[in-house]
C-alpha cells in the first residue's frame, strides 16, 4: 500500500477473483439451496431425465467472468430444443455428446422437478440431489463474486 496526502492506494491487485456457484430460488423468494466456491477450471454438470422420453440429459458448464458457459451437452435423443450445430460431436453407445457450444448464460433457470430427477454436480461430486429442493420450485444457478 502507498500512503500519502491522506490516501491509501493498493500497489497492485492480483490473483483470481473468488467466486461461488449459487443455486437458489428465483425472485422474489431467493432462498439459497446451495452455495459453493468455484474456480475457472471446475466443471458444473446439471442432469435430469427427459419428462416424455425418460432418457438422461446432461449439460456441462464452466464459470467464466461471472457467467455459466455451456460447453457440452449429452443426450440420448436428438429433437426439438437440442443444439444441432456443435463443433465436436461424438456418439458413445446410446448417448450423443455435443461439445464446443460456448453458450453464455448469466443464470440457468428451471422449474425443479422430482419427477425428472434434477441434480447438480461439481467436478463429478453431487452437490445438489433431487430432493434438496421442493417439487416445482422456480430455481436458478448463478455465479457470483465471493464476499
Amino acid at each position: 500500500m502507498l500512503a500519502g496526502f491522506g490516501l491509501v492506494v493498493p500497489i497492485s491487485v492480483s490473483g483470481p477473483v473468488a467466486q461461488r456457484l449459487v443455486i437458489r430460488e428465483q425472485a422474489p423468494g431467493r432462498r439459497i439451496f446451495r452455495s459453493v466456491p468455484i474456480s475457472d477450471d471446475d466443471v458444473v454438470a446439471m442432469t435430469w431425465m427427459h419428462s416424455v422420453d425418460k432418457t438422461p440429459w446432461w449439460e456441462y458448464y464452466s464459470a467464466v467472468d461471472g457467467e455459466l458457459v455451456l460447453d457440452c451437452t449429452e443426450l440420448a435423443l436428438m429433437g426439438a430444443g437440442t443444439p444441432f450445430e456443435a463443433p465436436h460431436t461424438e456418439i458413445d453407445g446410446d448417448m450423443v455428446r455435443l461439445c464446443g457450444l460456448d453458450e453464455h448464460f448469466p443464470a440457468v433457470r428451471w422449474i425443479h422437478s422430482h419427477r425428472v430427477h434434477h441434480r447438480i454436480y461439481l467436478d463429478s461430486e453431487l452437490i445438489l440431489p433431487t430432493r434438496a429442493i421442493d417439487h416445482h420450485v422456480r430455481t436458478e444457478m448463478i455465479v457470483i463474486g465471493d464476499r
